[in-house]
């Protein structure tokens, strides 16, 4: 029995209505209750499957820059390029300047990451802590450091051959998840196995800039002198291979043997020497030190725009000597795109992607004419890009 007149109404309405009519509205009313219920039931499974998830999500990536200490500009450089991609694929970078002295310093990217110092000396892959200098004894330590907070991949511009197969050794035991770090190894080219990946300029390439830069500036006479570091080292053997190949290709250019050294103080004792002995037209300076100790020497003497030097990399005071003359042309590699394409190669390692074995960077001729050249300053300036 109906009672009341909202629900005569209501009579009134359904039998005045077509039939056809009326089972079309009752399948909207269906529908429509179905899909409030299905959307309800959606939001709810939605904000546990949210919660699932939140609680499975991984921590980011923590991988780790080495490099040794006072590398200067070109160290800034490539911090700047891993912290770059770091932003763009989540991940944690650990950067460590390897300092010879009793405990790394850390400056995590992340501010609230808490890195504490291990102070305790590190024996060294079962050497004696002799067998390495200062330097090398204090990159060690970092990588070690490094993995015992927990970094899932290191970037490394190693010291030496023989501290490159230390970190190896450490990146393949070290790890507290029982797993193989892996290595990215940047600006050199050390035979060793167990590399990642290498990030390096084509040094053969750089050194043939070298040299016919040179050759240009003597109009292909005069005698050049060769400076550079440990003979040892693949990467400035290459250089040095480079250099050679392109000034061969002329007759009047005599190369005097190459003197070696390591410091700035010991290439400008080299370059000294050289210029008592006998007449020389340019330098070809195979890393910073080298081409800073010549120009000392050569503004010492005064005769700073008068012998030539050809020199490879981008240091505050080198740029400064460029605008003034004091050099004539730096071959300059991209600092920034080491450390971006560094760590993006880590990020792929890590997540099983392919990764290239080596990664070619490009390498610019720089003159005082080209040096404000926008695409010269992304290499000399690294905050420009």
């Amino acid at each position: 029995m109906i009672k009341g007149k909202e629900d005569k109404a209501i009579i009134r309405r359904i039998f005045s209505t077509d039939p056809i009519k009326k089972f079309s509205q009752s399948i909207l009313r269906v529908r429509r209750c179905t899909g409030i219920a299905a959307a309800g039931c959606c939001l709810f499974l939605g904000t546990a499957c949210g919660i699932s998830n939140a609680d499975s999500v991984l921590p980011p990536p923590r991988v780790a820059l080495i490099t040794p200490a006072g590398t200067g500009e070109l160290a800034e450089a490539i911090k700047l390029g891993a912290e770059a991609a770091a932003k763009e694929h989540g991940a944690e970078l650990l950067t460590v300047e390897a300092f010879p002295s009793e405990a790394a310093t850390y400056a995590p990217s992340n501010p609230d990451s808490a890195i504490h110092r291990v102070r305790e000396p590190q024996e060294l892959s079962g050497q004696g802590v002799s067998a390495y200098s200062q330097r090398e004894q204090a990159q060690i330590r970092a990588v070690t450091q490094a993995l015992q907070q927990g970094a899932s991949a290191l970037l490394v511009d190693p010291l030496s051959e023989k501290v490159l197969g230390d970190i190896i050794q450490k990146a393949q035991t070290m790890n507290k998840s029982g797993m193989s770090v892996p290595v990215i190894v940047l600006n050199d080219e050390f035979p060793v196995e167990g590399i990642t990946s290498v990030i390096s300029m084509d040094n053969v390439e750089a050194g043939r800039q070298a040299g016919e830069a040179m050759a240009e500036l003597l109009g292909g006479r005069g005698s050049v002198a060769l400076l550079g570091p440990d003979p040892m080292n693949p990467g400035l053997i290459h250089r040095e291979q480079g250099v050679m190949e392109a000034l061969v290709q002329y007759s009047g250019i005599r190369v005097e043997p190459k003197s070696v050294c390591s410091t700035r103080e010991v290439c400008w004792q080299a370059a000294k020497q050289l210029l008592d002995e006998q007449q020389v037209d340019g330098f070809i300076a195979l890393q910073e030190p080298a081409s800073l100790g010549a120009a000392d020497e050569l503004h010492r003497r005064k005769l700073e725009h008068q012998v030539n030097i050809v020199g490879f990399g981008s240091e505050q005071q080198q740029l400064e000597q460029l605008q003034e003359g004091v050099f004539q042309h730096l071959i300059v590699q991209n600092g920034f795109s080491a450390g971006y394409l560094g760590l993006n190669q880590a990020v792929a390692r890590l997540n099983n992607q392919q990764v290239q074995a080596r990664v070619t960077l490009e390498t610019k001729l720089v003159s005082t004419d080209n040096m404000f050249w926008m695409d010269n300053q992304k290499l000399l300036f690294p905050f420009v890009q």
